[in-house]
């Protein structure tokens, strides 16, 4: 017996005397041996191609929902990382993939890539925004000083970079760095930056200076006196009272 008809599934037998002709006694179906090496050859190859075709579909299905709507798009910009041929503009759109899809080490890649390849310090600003996002303070705080050094002006990342030399008591340096945001931005009303200053000041009892802070900066736009008066109240509260210890003290 050799397997099953194909026509009517009766059972098979080889003919001998018919160089191995395969013979259905049941409906007279038959196949030669070439025939049947043949068909053997097409099944075996359609099975490839089915199991190929299966895992290319598996893949593309991991693919899909490893880079979600970005499927298209992400493949071309990591041929271009490979290859290092992707423009700043594209490493920044790289990294943006990356973090939204929670792919952190593959934008923190991103950034670092595009600063070395380029020369630029810009890529810098946005990692260290990335490292703030993640929660890796120090890490950020080491990409923002080599950021400024590298000759980077960004207001905004000299203010982020202010906060948190101020978070680790850092008063001087991110005072320095919240003067920056502000000559950074000079069309713009500092208001944060403003009142990071008067309260550095204030904490180190510097009153008198962070007063003059604060005239300053309302004198500066006509909108300016809206903002920051808690801050003022505050300081001239603290100055009644320290100025007439001061002509006491002077006195005696």
């Amino acid at each position: 017996m050799f397997g099953s008809c194909p026509r009517c599934g009766s059972g098979l037998h080889r003919n001998l005397n018919a160089i191995g002709l395969t013979i259905c006694t049941s409906c007279g179906w038959t196949e030669s041996r070439n025939q049947s090496a043949t068909r053997v050859r097409n099944e075996n190859r359609t099975m490839v191609v089915m199991a190929v075709s299966a895992l290319a579909l598996l893949l593309g299905i991991a693919h899909s929902i490893n880079w979600g709507g970005h499927a298209l798009e992400a493949p071309l910009l990591k041929l271009g990382q490979l290859t290092g041929t992707l423009s700043p503009k594209s490493y920044n759109r790289l990294a943006e993939i990356c973090a939204e899809l929670g792919k952190y080490s593959c934008a923190r890649s991103a950034y670092i890539e595009s600063a070395q390849n380029h020369r630029n310090p810009e890529p810098l600003a946005q990692l260290a925004r990335l490292q703030i996002r993640m929660q890796e303070t120090q890490a950020a705080m080491v990409t923002f000083g080599s950021y400024f050094r590298q000759g980077g002006k960004n207001a905004d990342a000299a203010f982020l970079y202010g906060q948190l030399l101020e978070q680790a008591g850092q008063d001087a340096e991110a005072l320095r760095l919240y003067q920056a945001s502000i000559d950074g931005r000079p069309e713009a009303l500092p208001i944060a930056a403003t009142g990071a200053i008067v309260r550095i000041m204030m904490k180190q009892g510097r009153y008198e200076e962070a007063h003059a802070v604060l005239v300053a900066f309302h004198a500066s736009a006509g909108n300016a006196k809206g903002y920051l008066n808690t801050e003022l109240s505050q300081i001239e509260q603290a100055l009644a009272l320290y100025r007439p210890k001061a002509k006491l003290a002077k006195r005696s």
